[in-house]
């Protein structure tokens, strides 16, 4: 299996890149923090990466996608823990 990063500036392009992969059939990892973000604001928390376990959270959520990616293949990863 072979694992890919996307990493990058803000406006780079990382997600795009990684919707282009997926709809060519790739399979690609969605990146965490934005989930976890609009998760915790959606119930009540204003700045949800002030807050407790918000860290554990995006770790826990990107763990539990790479676990579902299967072990095999190649893969791409909009981003990871680390380049949040």
């Amino acid at each position: 299996m072979h694992r890919y990063v996307l990493t990058g500036a803000p406006g780079a392009g990382k997600t795009a890149l990684a919707q282009a992969l997926a709809a060519r059939g790739h399979r690609v990892v969605a990146e965490a923090a934005t989930d976890v973000i609009a998760e915790r604001q959606a119930g009540g928390e204003d700045e949800p990466w002030t807050g407790d376990g918000f860290l554990d959270a995006i770790a826990a959520l990107q763990s539990r996608r790479q676990r579902d990616a299967g072990p095999y293949g190649i893969q791409f990863y909009d981003r990871s823990p680390l380049c949040t």
